[in-house]
């Protein structure tokens, strides 16, 4: 039998799919997972014995274990529910999340807890709003990548060497279109900044992340942002920015090669 169609056949009975969950969470008896499970003694019963069958679970002296292949399981099953929690929200189907890189892609079950703020149409700048208060609130510890010009992020982007900023290579060129003297060009003195032709911004602060994706047309989206705080989508943050961060070209190289 496949692997995939090892996984349908856990998935297709909520009895299998909570026996295996249990299971890999901790050693059981027998007697425990039939306290456990939300089902008859001989549900629990036939749910064990076809996950035995299937070498994802194993009999020990001490209780019943999940085997290396139970575990592996698991983790796709737990992947395929927090996807299903992803999609709840509209969001996904609206926006390309092709502009992620594809390991970033197959990453997306950690923002499963994200909440998605939408502005509503009698406050259509109540997103901008949001994040400008959020950055500011993180204070000089905030990592940006932004692939928009916005006054207001300007505004609140602190000038400290624990900040970093990743800005688009479309609009680090406009702003250099704009002066004639390379040393106006240094906005900041002390964060850190670098260019990268980017279509997706993101900031990652101590405790949040703020996402945003451009829409399936390929527009920027100022209304909507998929906001998140546990540890999981704070490391799929951490690392987005990162990804992008080694790839940009520091200012100063920039700069000095639109002046040269």
């Amino acid at each position: 039998m496949s692997s995939k169609s090892i996984v349908g056949y856990v998935s297709s009975s909520s009895v299998r799919t909570d026996v295996l969950a249990s299971v890999v969470a901790d050693r059981q008896s027998m007697a425990g997972l039939i306290e456990a499970i939300d089902a008859s003694e001989s549900a629990v019963y036939n749910a064990v014995g076809d996950l035995e069958r299937k070498g994802l679970v194993e009999s020990l002296d001490d209780g019943l274990e999940a085997t290396g292949s139970g575990r592996l399981v698991a983790d796709l099953l737990e992947q395929q529910e927090n996807l299903c929690r992803l999609l709840d929200d509209d969001y996904w189907r609206t926006h390309d999340v092709s502009a992620l890189p594809r390991r970033f892609r197959l990453r997306l079950t950690e923002l499963a807890g994200a909440n998605v703020f939408h502005a509503s149409d009698t406050d259509p700048h109540a997103v901008v709003r949001e994040v400008s208060e959020r950055v500011e609130r993180a204070g000089t510890s905030v990592d940006i990548v932004t692939p928009i010009y916005q006054a207001e992020y300007e505004a609140v982007m602190p000038d400290d060497p624990d900040a970093r900023l990743v800005v688009d290579t479309t609009v680090a060129l406009e702003a250099l279109d704009r002066i004639e003297d390379p040393e106006a060009a240094r906005q900041w003195e002390e964060t850190p900044v670098r260019v990268l032709d980017i279509d997706v911004g993101i900031g990652v602060t101590e405790n949040e992340i703020m996402l945003s994706l451009p829409t399936i047309d390929g527009q920027y989206d100022s209304r909507t942002e998929v906001l998140a705080t546990d540890d999981r989508a704070m490391e799929w943050g951490r690392d987005l920015f990162e990804y992008y961060w080694d790839r940009a070209t520091p200012n100063e190289a920039f700069i000095a090669e639109h002046f040269a």
